[in-house]
């Protein structure tokens, strides 16, 4: 009987160690993004932290590059991981901030706070390397973004 229990204390702390390794993950991405509705094409700079298993949190800056302007963007992101695998799928929900200044009007802005919903993916290409794939529809500016990104694994 000593054994079963000895068995299933060593095996059940196998089980949680082998899960926790996956809190604390980190990533960074460069992805380059399209606004439909804008048709703005921009560059994205994202960070990723796993808070806890399968969730992460995912902060990121856009550069737009409009045809007159400057336009940028903020998010703050959470994402949820379905799988594990060379494949992994998520979904996400988060708050976005998006502004744009007019060259010909110097005291013109835009200012948008949104709700972003979405689903993405890695395809795991080596130990270090990925691709992300993004769709993300932001509520206030009524504008899907299209991303696609590399992603570094740091640990």
């Amino acid at each position: 009987m000593m054994k079963v229990v000895l068995f299933f204390l060593v095996f059940t702390g196998f089980t949680n160690l082998a899960s926790a390794q996956y809190k604390g993950q980190q990533r960074i991405y460069y992805a380059n993004e399209y606004a439909i509705n804008t048709g703005f094409l921009g560059m994205n700079f994202t960070g990723e932290y796993f808070a806890f298993d399968n969730v992460s949190i995912v902060p990121s800056y856009s550069i737009f590059l409009p045809k007159k302007g400057k336009a940028s963007g903020v998010d703050v992101n959470i994402r949820y991981y379905f799988t594990e695998e060379k494949l992994q799928f998520y979904g996400l929900a988060g708050y976005g901030y998006y502004t744009r200044k007019f060259e010909a009007i110097p005291n013109e802005r835009l200012n948008f706070n949104s709700i972003n919903i979405g689903a993405g993916g890695i395809i795991k290409l080596s130990d270090e390397l990925g691709i992300n794939p993004e769709i993300r529809y932001q509520t206030d500016r009524n504008d899907f973004l299209l991303k696609l990104g590399v992603v570094y694994f740091i640990n």
